[in-house]
């Protein structure tokens, strides 16, 4: 049986896998800042924070955790992973770490936003690496 050269993610330097996870980082961000922004809240770093950490600690442990070409790549079964485990503990943490609760429709637009925003970077950097070995 032979390994398809075509399932397996591409190889990543640690500065690359660096990068993609900052780029993530800020997505989550930006999804803080578009949240907060919603609903005419402070857009103060301490306001966007209170936002953005309980959805960064899982996505960040969870992705140092995995090895650097799948974190940068791999949409199933590590992309999915990390978004969804980012979907879940996000609002258990928000609870815990600041008492604010999380209604469904929270939850739902965080998995739509975080979805788009995760899944689809890693749509893009895959598209960009398959065209550059291409060219």
């Amino acid at each position: 049986m032979s390994t398809n050269p075509q399932t397996s993610p591409p190889a990543a330097s640690t500065s690359t896998a660096a990068i993609m996870l900052l780029i993530d980082a800020v997505l989550i961000v930006i999804f803080a800042i578009i949240g907060v922004s919603s609903h005419d809240g402070d857009l103060g770093i301490l306001n966007i924070a209170r936002v953005a950490i309980p959805f960064m600690l899982p996505y960040l442990l969870l992705a140092l955790a995995i090895k650097p070409g799948q974190l940068i790549h791999n949409i199933f079964p590590t992309g999915i992973a990390l978004w969804l485990i980012t979907v879940i503990l996000g609002p258990v943490l928000r609870a815990i770490m600041f008492g604010d609760s999380s209604a469904m429709a929270f939850i739902l637009v965080t998995a739509g936003v975080l979805g788009v925003f995760l899944l689809g970077r890693r749509i893009i950097s895959t598209l960009v690496n398959r065209r550059q070995k291409n060219a």
